[in-house]
Protein backbone atom coordinates (compact mmCIF):
# COMPACT_ATOMS: atom_id res chain seq x y z
CA UNK A 1 0.00 0.00 0.00
CA UNK A 2 1.14 3.53 -0.68
CA UNK A 3 1.65 5.70 2.38
CA UNK A 4 0.33 9.28 2.38
CA UNK A 5 0.79 12.08 4.91
CA UNK A 6 -1.98 14.67 5.12
CA UNK A 7 -1.31 17.93 6.97
CA UNK A 8 -4.75 19.47 7.50
CA UNK A 9 -6.02 21.46 10.47
CA UNK A 10 -9.71 20.73 9.78
CA UNK A 11 -10.15 17.32 11.44
CA UNK A 12 -13.55 16.69 9.87
CA UNK A 13 -12.30 17.37 6.34
CA UNK A 14 -9.17 15.28 6.97
CA UNK A 15 -11.30 12.37 8.17
CA UNK A 16 -13.54 12.55 5.10
CA UNK A 17 -10.62 12.73 2.64
CA UNK A 18 -8.69 10.10 4.59
CA UNK A 19 -11.58 7.63 4.49
CA UNK A 20 -11.95 8.13 0.74
CA UNK A 21 -8.24 7.55 0.17
CA UNK A 22 -8.19 4.48 2.41
CA UNK A 23 -11.09 2.98 0.45
CA UNK A 24 -8.98 3.61 -2.65
CA UNK A 25 -6.14 1.53 -1.18
CA UNK A 26 -3.90 4.12 0.47
CA UNK A 27 -2.64 4.27 4.02
CA UNK A 28 -3.11 7.78 5.43
CA UNK A 29 -1.34 9.42 8.36
CA UNK A 30 -2.86 12.71 9.49
CA UNK A 31 -1.17 15.66 11.21
CA UNK A 32 -3.29 18.54 12.53
CA UNK A 33 -0.54 21.15 12.24
CA UNK A 34 2.66 21.92 10.36
CA UNK A 35 4.98 21.22 13.30
CA UNK A 36 3.61 17.69 13.76
CA UNK A 37 3.61 17.07 10.02
CA UNK A 38 7.24 18.13 9.66
CA UNK A 39 8.21 15.86 12.55
CA UNK A 40 6.48 12.93 10.82
CA UNK A 41 8.36 13.69 7.61
CA UNK A 42 11.74 14.06 9.28
CA UNK A 43 11.38 10.98 11.54
CA UNK A 44 8.53 8.79 10.29
CA UNK A 45 7.42 5.91 12.52
CA UNK A 46 8.54 2.46 11.32
CA UNK A 47 6.67 1.47 8.17
CA UNK A 48 4.97 4.81 7.63
CA UNK A 49 7.42 6.76 5.47
CA UNK A 50 5.13 8.86 3.26
CA UNK A 51 5.39 8.66 -0.50
CA UNK A 52 3.05 11.61 -1.00
CA UNK A 53 2.19 14.72 1.02
CA UNK A 54 -1.27 16.26 0.93
CA UNK A 55 -0.88 19.76 2.30
CA UNK A 56 -3.36 22.42 3.38
CA UNK A 57 -2.13 25.89 2.43
CA UNK A 58 -3.90 27.75 5.26
CA UNK A 59 -2.46 26.18 8.42
CA UNK A 60 -2.15 27.89 11.80
CA UNK A 61 1.34 28.86 12.89
CA UNK A 62 3.11 28.04 9.62
CA UNK A 63 1.34 28.23 6.28
CA UNK A 64 1.46 25.42 3.75
CA UNK A 65 3.81 27.27 1.41
CA UNK A 66 6.40 27.52 4.16
CA UNK A 67 5.92 23.83 4.95
CA UNK A 68 6.48 23.08 1.26
CA UNK A 69 9.70 25.14 1.24
CA UNK A 70 10.96 23.29 4.31
CA UNK A 71 10.05 19.90 2.89
CA UNK A 72 11.90 20.66 -0.34
CA UNK A 73 15.01 21.60 1.67
CA UNK A 74 15.05 18.27 3.57
CA UNK A 75 17.99 16.00 2.73
CA UNK A 76 17.59 12.77 0.82
CA UNK A 77 14.34 11.25 -0.38
CA UNK A 78 12.21 13.23 2.09
CA UNK A 79 12.96 16.45 0.20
Amino acid sequence: MQQLLMIEDDARLAQMVGEYLERSGYTVTHALDAKTGMALLESPPEGSKPELLILDLMLPGMDGLEVCRRVRSLPGEAG
